[in-house]
Formats: C-alpha cells, sequence, structure tokens
C-alpha cells in the first residue's frame, strides 16, 4: 500500500469517527432530556455503544456530555454527589471495552446481555458509595448494606434500560450497517 492510500484510509476512519462521536453524543443528550423515570436513562446505553464503536481515549466523550447537558439544563447538586455520578457512568462505559471492544466485528446476544448487566452493576457499585460518602448512611457495613440494598430496585431498572435502550440503539446500528451496505433490499426480497 503505498503512502497516500494509508494517508486516505486513515482520513477515512477519522472522519467516520467522528461522525459516530457527534451522532452518539447528540443522541445521548437528546434522549437522555425525555422526560424517564429515575434508573431508566439512556445513558448506559450510550456508554454500550461507545465502548462498541468509539476508541477507548473517546470513550468518555459521548457519557459526560450526555450527563453534563441533563444537569445543566435540570440543575446541578452536591458537587461531591454529582461528581460520585460522573464517575460511576464512566466506570460502567470503561468496564465494557474488554466485552465490547471495537475490534471485534460482530456483538452476540449473550455478548450484549452481558454488556447490558455489566454496565449496571459497574454504575450501581460505584454510585451507591454516594449516599454514604455524603453521610446518608452511617459507615460501618450495617450502613453499606442498608444503602445497597435500598439501591437494588434501581440497579434492576438500570438493566432494564440498558437492555432496552441498548437494544434499540444496537438494532438500529445493525440494521444502518446493513441499509449501507444493500443487504435490506435482499432481505426484502427474500
Amino acid at each position: 500500500m503505498n503512502l497516500l492510500n494509508m494517508w486516505k484510509t486513515l482520513r477515512d476512519q477519522r472522519s467516520e469517527t467522528l461522525v459516530v462521536l457527534v451522532a452518539l453524543t447528540a443522541l445521548g443528550v437528546v434522549s437522555h432530556l425525555v422526560p424517564h423515570s429515575a434508573g431508566l436513562s439512556t445513558v448506559g446505553a450510550i456508554g454500550m455503544m461507545a465502548a462498541a464503536l468509539l476508541p477507548r481515549h473517546l470513550l468518555p466523550v459521548p457519557v459526560l456530555f450526555t450527563v453534563v447537558a441533563f444537569d445543566l439544563i435540570h440543575g446541578t447538586y452536591q458537587i461531591a454527589a454529582m461528581a460520585f455520578v460522573y464517575l460511576a457512568h464512566l466506570a460502567a462505559a470503561w468496564s465494557l471495552t474488554p466485552v465490547l471492544s471495537p475490534v471485534k466485528k460482530k456483538i452476540s446476544v449473550p455478548t450484549f446481555g452481558c454488556a447490558a448487566v455489566l454496565s449496571a452493576v459497574v454504575f450501581y457499585i460505584v454510585s451507591n458509595a454516594t449516599p454514604i460518602a455524603l453521610g446518608f448512611y452511617p459507615n460501618t457495613f450495617e450502613g453499606w448494606v442498608t444503602c445497597y440494598m435500598a439501591g437494588l430496585p434501581f440497579l434492576l431498572k438500570g438493566i432494564l434500560a440498558n437492555v432496552i435502550f441498548g437494544g434499540i440503539g444496537f438494532a438500529g446500528i445493525w440494521l444502518a450497517r446493513k441499509a449501507a451496505n444493500g443487504d435490506l433490499a435482499r432481505l426484502r426480497n427474500s
């Protein structure tokens, strides 16, 4: 491959990455601004798609823009709590890179399910340290157990949200790729 072809390939990859980055960020911001029940947000699904589609160094961008935009519009809260929540969203997304790495071309249903659960569990573990750090629960074994037990409904909602919104997102990506390859016309005609 000559130098010019290598340059064009690199430029095309960067352009595609930029389009994916901007699209995921916009989708995250818009979808998270839609009114939703506590725990049923799209941030986990955005993190899943970022882990699957973006290089690791860009993974935080759509996740952070999604939660920052929401907080700026709906109001901020105690800085320590925000820091824990932001860290929890980032940790959840980063935990998915071994499972949903962009190197893998296909994501199976079991892999998707594993990613949906892993993302929610990591977010639950990190974010539930917030009430303890802020003094809402005593920093004792009983306080930690009580805090994490109180958070279980949100863990279940997080898994459900990741399955629903992540499923919609990955199905949309799959359909877009099929359409780009002309496979949809073949599917309809068969």
